[in-house]
């Protein structure tokens, strides 16, 4: 990636907000196409029904000497579609998966959507992102693969059944403040974050276990709000939703039932320690394929708040070389192939976008600490003024910095089927290294940090 200018990117002329893609080259070395879909409801397209960051993708694409193309995964044709993907050299997916499961979709369409996709990437196809990465990067567990690395964090947990749930919180939670996440949802839907209600503390993990009658102090991020509960209502509702032994007294939107559909079906939850400094914000990497683009810091908007989703936080935006990030970049770049290696998917092609979301830390390996990953259709928020219009209702900044980004998109797409190509068909852009990792994997205690948020009992509130 050292081949690619940054800041020589659309010059200082804004780019054309053509309603179009560019004419290809004649003599195009590869030829990628972009796939959208149509669902009920949709949200995220322009005026002509075209996802809406889709035309200057592909745009990148052709810059760079390729053929770009945007084609519709049609469901009820799904042969037709498949043999379609056949003549090109690589495919974008410019849809969430999750869009598959709808009711306006046929049964099996995810299923068969996903084979699909990994029988191109066998034939030597590019595939952005192929389902195996999409997985694994996009489950919660990923930090619990992650765990012993520097960007990790070593008392992370999962639960796949309502035993090992049960048990794991009553621990977890009686030794310090959590953060419980289910694997589903957006914008903060079913993550909590969990403190004990008058009661201290225990000194060392596994020292005491909460009973179900102990009480706890409640905040969902995907709006601060918080309820309190004792702790068989919240193991309750984790797992069967409102109502029966969880109570009918819930303010949350997302209907609980965390562990449906079994392991198979993406139902776990994650159980992390709650970092104090979550009231700084998080700070996401904006990464392309093995570069970091772009540095956002999001931080809550209201004083006490610790949520930093969408439409709760205020975002700093700030260059890849940004001084007081340099400690955390070098770590993560450092990290990168061996966050692969431990999700198993070294050897996949690297996703074209894809983000990293950072909490502070005190007294670790690294200054951050990885909260999430994301590389299910990431979206280029420099043109969303587009979506229900064109690219002629973004402004000429926002269209030079979204330019700017879908350049080195292109640039990567060629990168990485050039490797295709060398390799014979299967990527090597992830190399597989070795992973100094401790000899033992068990679970050592962490040291309670100072001014650790609710290590203290938190009063009961008045009740009127």
């Amino acid at each position: 990636h050292s081949a690619f200018n940054f800041m020589g990117c659309c010059g200082s002329k804004a780019p054309p907000a053509s309603a179009n893609v560019q004419k290809s080259p004649k003599k195009s070395k590869y030829k990628i196409a972009i796939v959208g879909l149509h669902t009920l409801g949709d949200h995220d397209k322009d005026a002509k029904g075209i996802r809406y960051d889709s035309i200057p993708m592909a745009n990148g694409i052709v810059k760079h000497g390729m053929a770009a193309e945007l084609i519709e995964y049609t469901p009820d044709d799904h042969d037709g579609f498949v043999t379609r993907c056949l003549d090109y050299d690589g495919v974008i997916i410019r849809f969430n998966p999750l869009q598959l499961e709808a009711e306006s979709m046929p049964k099996g369409a995810t299923r068969r959507f996903e084979n699909a996709m990994d029988t191109l990437s066998m034939k030597g196809k590019g595939v952005w992102s192929t389902p195996l990465v999409q997985h694994r990067m996009g489950a919660k567990d990923a930090l619990v693969q992650i765990k012993d690395l520097k960007c990790g964090l070593p008392d992370t947990f999962a639960y796949y059944d309502e035993k090992s749930f049960a048990d794991g919180i009553k621990k977890s939670c009686a030794f310090s403040p959590r953060v419980i996440k289910q694997n589903r949802g957006t914008d903060g839907e079913g993550i909590w974050l969990v403190w004990l209600e008058s009661k201290r503390y225990c000194e060392t993990f596994g020292q005491k276990t909460l009973t179900d009658r102990d009480r706890l102090k409640l905040m969902e991020m995907n709006d601060n709000h918080v309820e309190y509960h004792t702790v068989k209502e919240f193991i309750s509702f984790c797992i069967n939703g409102p109502g029966g032994d969880a109570g009918d007294l819930w303010a949350s939107s997302y209907p609980g039932k965390y562990l449906e559909g079994g392991r198979a079906q993406g139902g776990h939850i994650v159980d992390q320690r709650l970092l104090p400094r979550i009231v700084e914000g998080e700070v996401r990497f904006q990464m392309v394929g093995d570069t970091l683009y772009q540095i956002i810091h999001k931080k809550p908007r209201n004083e006490g708040d610790m949520s930093a989703v969408t439409g709760l936080a205020e975002y700093s935006y700030y260059g890849p070389s940004e001084p007081h990030f340099q400690e955390l970049r070098a770590i993560f770049e450092e990290e990168v192939p061996r966050i692969f290696d431990a999700l198993g998917i070294s050897g996949e092609p690297l996703p074209l976008l894809w983000t990293a979301d950072f909490i502070p830390v005190d007294s670790h390996a690294s200054p951050y600490v990885v909260g999430e990953f994301n590389c299910s259709c990431v979206g280029i928020e420099n043109f969303v003024k587009a979506i229900g219009a064109s690219l002629k209702a973004v402004d000429r900044t926002n269209l030079r910095e979204g330019y700017r980004l879908t350049d080195l998109i292109g640039f990567k797409v060629h990168e990485q089927l050039e490797e295709i190509k060398k390799s014979g068909g299967f990527t090597s852009v992830g190399k597989t290294i070795h992973i100094n990792t401790r000899a033992s994997k068990s679970f050592k205690e962490p040291p309670a940090m100072k001014g650790d948020i609710g290590r203290e009992a938190t009063p009961l509130p008045v009740r009127r």
